[in-house]
């Protein structure tokens, strides 16, 4: 007899169950829970036979249902990020594969077993009958008989599924099942052409492929990274291994591009994963990619967690963005998992960027990684010139909008020129704030005591939280004093649009913010329209400032540089600098060498000078030096542990408790406690608790020896202190 720990989703625990054969470590399993059945996941041996009494398992539904290794991995990640091996396995497995036998569709072929022969209905009667009656029935054989197979929708759209089973169990025809239907997820109209490598990019490439440890492609925007993914891929395609690609984007807004270049080589051998692909597809993008039929998996930061078969490449593009960790339990850096997964199968591991993060470039330094170097733009165009403008020079003038002089001039320039430009403005919306004239009354969100920003649409004006999306009508007069005189403040990508219009009457403008995107494949069309000359402005928030690839682009404006420069975290300016860097890089990337306006009330910043030299190197050397000082990652391990109540005295007094014990332990000099940055959200107060250690190993182990009131948020090397 052999015991198995089995995985049931939406069960805190793991359970045990028994089998007479011996049944494969992560074998999908039908088993008996609580007098109902379920289908789980097996995920250990248990080599002793327990104390208490077992149930059998009932069948064994896919003995290769995830490998193995991924199991592993799992367990890894729930012991480093504090948390539970269930909750791990959840991301790891559609919802659907707990509850329903066979979710997945394959493709069906029906053939004929025979054609059908007429017979006497009845001995000595003349009149002879075809076992085929009715004109659908007939119409089907038909069909079969002129094709060898035909695709079941095929036949559906001659006869119903009843009559198919009708001529089914007449044995006069028979059904092969082929292989999983891929999910049509739309393809951008775009062409793409396949490039042969540059001397650069050739040289590139072979560095990648000659180390064993991984990688990171520090490339100006513009130096052709995707080609040479585009290249490592092909190759992990050729083996005799049957090696496997995932490629991960930090957001789905940049996969319409990729998913066009990537299908150009892999067609349906391309599977593609993100948030807004609906259930059913998801069921089947992930039974292709587990099964090996899909050979790359292209997807945002949750594809990472599709246990692949045999994943032989793993490319992390724009590394750098924050949107690679996290922000719910388990709170993962995705390049943790992904090294993970590339130690664990022997796979290339690849991570690509512009503006790589300052922990990055100190693995390189460290040789746990190798530097690999593109300092020069394909199409071998200077890159743009980048310019400041001083917004508080503007307001001397009494231009107190976000178009200054010079924007507006260079504007009329590319209209003229039958040119395009790209307007970046990070904050969507229409006001960003509103006030009462007569008593100062700021309109805040009544969770959050945050300022609800102003959105119109072509009914109403709306108050929404940009932190809890709670939404309400604008209010007719002020809700202290019932005064009507309201004043706005900040711009936002709405109102943007609107002064463009007004300014510009000939200017075709279009925007791509939270949004305008809302709707499934609205981004895809959006960029398709600019791509084709539909608009001469793009106008958007950070969606637009990576990874998009323009040809008439000569333009870029970023309205207001300073979003986000002064708040007290360590990883601001880095950010501000990578956002900038990356928005620029969507100029003169083709004939014209382009340029960059950068508007801004403090253009003395230190890091705006390494932005207009394209100093990255620079940049990273500097932020460094403070990160080193401040005793900050990548130089300690940090975590960042959240109380959050209802009640304000309570959250505090269960940190300033949680940090004094975690000081008696480690010394004050370690552990720091204050309120967060955003004091009140979603109708609760919180308060951080932040603990310092040289060793992360040594941080994940106090933690766990460590009782920590629950709940609580646990996150291993935030994005923020914030």
């Amino acid at each position: 007899m052999h015991f198995y720990n089995v995985w049931l989703r939406g069960i805190r625990g793991i359970f045990t169950w028994h089998s007479a054969d011996e049944v494969k470590i992560g074998a999908r399993v039908k088993i008996y829970f609580r007098g109902k059945p379920r289908f789980g996941i097996v995920i250990a041996e248990i080599l002793e036979k327990p104390e208490f009494k077992t149930q059998p398992i009932l069948e064994v539904l896919d003995a290769n249902f995830i490998n193995e290794k991924y199991l592993e991995i799992a367990r890894e990640v729930a012991y480093e990020n504090i948390t539970y091996l269930e909750k791990v396995l959840s991301l790891m497995v559609p919802d659907k594969f707990s509850f329903f036998q066979n979710p997945a569709k394959k493709e069906i072929f029906w053939s004929l077993v025979k054609s059908p022969q007429p017979s006497l209905e009845k001995e000595g009667d003349k009149k002879k009958v075809l076992p085929v009656k009715g004109r659908k029935q007939i119409a089907i054989i038909e069909c079969l008989e002129k094709n060898s197979e035909v695709l079941e929708d095929e036949l559906l759209e001659i006869a119903s599924m009843a009559t198919i089973k009708t001529l089914l169990k007449k044995e006069l025809i028979k059904k092969r099942t082929g292989k999983l239907i891929p999910a049509k997820i739309p393809v951008e109209k775009i062409p793409r052409k396949i490039h042969e490598l540059t001397p650069d990019q050739k040289a590139a490439f072979e560095q990648i492929e000659q180390k064993k440890c991984p990688s990171l492609l520090f490339g100006v925007t513009g130096s052709g990274k995707t080609e040479i993914y585009k290249n490592l891929a092909k190759n992990i395609s050729l083996k005799k291994n049957k090696g496997q690609t995932l490629f991960l984007l930090p957001e789905i807004a940049l996969t319409p591009q990729l998913i066009a270049e990537f299908r150009g080589i892999f067609g349906d051998q391309m599977a593609v994963w993100h948030s807004k692909l609906s259930v059913g597809e998801k069921i089947q993008e992930w039974s292709r990619c587990t099964s090996g039929e899909a050979k790359i998996l292209i997807g945002a930061r949750s594809a990472s967690f599709v246990p692949l078969q045999n994943p032989q490449l793993i490319i992390l593009d724009e590394e750098h963005e924050w949107t690679f960790k996290s922000e719910f339990s388990p709170r993962i850096w995705t390049h943790d998992l992904a090294e993970k997964i590339a130690n664990k199968f022997d796979a290339k591991l690849v991570f690509g960027s512009a503006t790589p993060r300052v922990e990055s470039f100190v693995r390189c330094e460290n040789k746990e990684w190798d530097l690999v170097i593109l300092d020069k733009r394909v199409t071998k165009v200077e890159m743009p010139e980048i310019s400041f403008i001083d917004l508080k020079n503007e307001t001397k003038k009494g231009n107190y909008g976000p178009i200054s002089e010079g924007l507006e001039e260079e504007i009329n320039n590319i209209l003229a020129n039958k040119k395009q430009g790209i307007l970046f403005l990070n904050r969507r919306g229409f006001f960003g704030s509103t006030t009462c004239k007569s008593c100062g009354t700021m309109i805040e969100c009544p969770d959050c005591s945050f300022p609800m920003k102003v959105h119109r649409n072509p009914a109403k004006e709306i108050l929404l939280c940009h932190v809890c999306g709670f939404l309400k009508n604008f209010p007719k007069t002020c809700p202290e004093c019932d005064e009507k005189d309201f004043e706005f403040r900040g711009w936002g990508t709405q109102q943007l649009e609107e002064i463009l219009k007004d300014k510009f009457p000939t200017l075709r403008v279009l925007r791509a913010d939270a949004d305008s995107t809302r709707k499934k494949n609205g981004f895809r069309e959006i960029m398709e329209k600019f791509q084709n000359g539909e608009a001469d402005i793009l106008l958007g928030t950070q969606m637009i400032a990576k990874g998009l690839d323009f040809t008439n682009v000569d333009l870029v404006g970023v309205i207001l540089a300073d979003i986000g420069l002064s708040l007290p975290d360590f990883r601001a300016e880095e950010r501000v600098y990578q956002l900038l860097t990356q928005v620029a890089g969507r100029a003169g990337r083709r004939q014209n060498r382009g340029k960059i306006l950068i508007q801004t009330f403090r253009p003395d910043e230190a890091l705006f000078k390494f932005v207009k030299k394209h100093d990255t190197a620079g940049f990273i050397e500097w932020q460094k030096g403070h990160r080193e000082q401040m005793q900050m990652p990548p130089f300690i391990s940090l975590a960042k542990i959240t109380f959050s109540r209802r009640e304000k005295k309570e959250a505090f007094q269960l940190a300033k408790n949680f940090a004094k014990v975690c000081q008696e332990k480690l010394g004050k000099d370690k552990v720091d406690w204050a309120p967060a940055f955003f004091p009140r959200s979603h109708n609760q107060y919180h308060f951080h608790v932040f603990i310092r250690l040289k060793s992360r190993e040594n941080l994940i182990k106090f933690l766990h020896e460590t009782e920590i009131p629950k709940p609580a948020k646990i996150d291993i090397l935030p994005t923020s202190l914030l």
